[in-house]
């Protein structure tokens, strides 16, 4: 008994440096690029012993990304503290998406809309987030921070077909990602700020 707990742990333990090295891979050279073989040689294991825990490159992707997004969903709990407003969060998220996309080879974005059942997956995520965002959305009204007569879910359409325009047009190759970033920034959520709201935003981009 005592032997296969250690065998689990060991396994869970390898499982979480593999997608620790995968995701570093994949952000820093994109999908194609990346082969089995080049996991397996950063974390000096042998193949055999990678594909024991991942049959093929789209499952080690699909976990990547799933983790990914648990990951951000924690961080997201993690900065609401007890009297942070939804700009203090904004703020925090806004320094941790573009410290993620300093990292990220826009080429990695581009290749993930090569696997159908990974998008499925964005997709079915994404819908699952909005209602997350309208409660968000709540909040900095309530808070004195969002404006109150506007239809958020008109709103919210329009932020994803911006986000899809920007992929489909391939304007990460003609602007840098964070910069891409900071320009929806200032267009969407600016855009629903209260003067109370701006003022905070603004205040925190002059920093910038």
């Amino acid at each position: 008994m005592q032997s296969t707990n250690i065998k689990n742990a060991y396994r869970l333990r390898l499982k979480e440096k593999i997608l620790n090295a995968a995701h570093q891979l994949f952000c820093k050279y994109g999908i194609r690029r990346v082969k089995m073989d080049d996991i397996a040689n950063k974390l000096r294991i042998s193949k055999r012993t990678l594909y024991e825990i991942y049959q093929n490159k789209e499952k080690l992707l699909f976990e990547v990304v799933q983790r990914n997004e648990d990951l951000k969903y924690k961080k997201l709990q993690e900065i609401d503290t007890p009297g942070s407003t939804v700009i203090d969060i904004i703020i925090e998220l806004y320094r941790q998406k573009t410290e993620e996309l300093r990292k990220i080879n826009p080429t990695f974005l581009e290749e993930l809309h090569k696997y159908p059942h990974l998008l499925e997956y964005i997709k079915n995520k994404h819908e699952r987030k909005r209602h997350i965002l309208m409660e968000f959305v709540k909040r900095g009204i309530n808070e004195g921070y969002f404006l109150p007569n506007i239809n958020y879910e008109i709103a919210a359409q329009l932020t994803d077909a911006a986000g899809q325009f920007i992929m489909n047009n391939y304007l990460y190759k003609k602007y840098d990602f964070q910069e891409i970033f900071k320009t929806s920034i200032l267009l969407y959520v600016r855009g629903i700020c209260t003067p109370k709201g701006v003022q905070q935003l603004d205040n925190f981009l002059a920093t910038l």
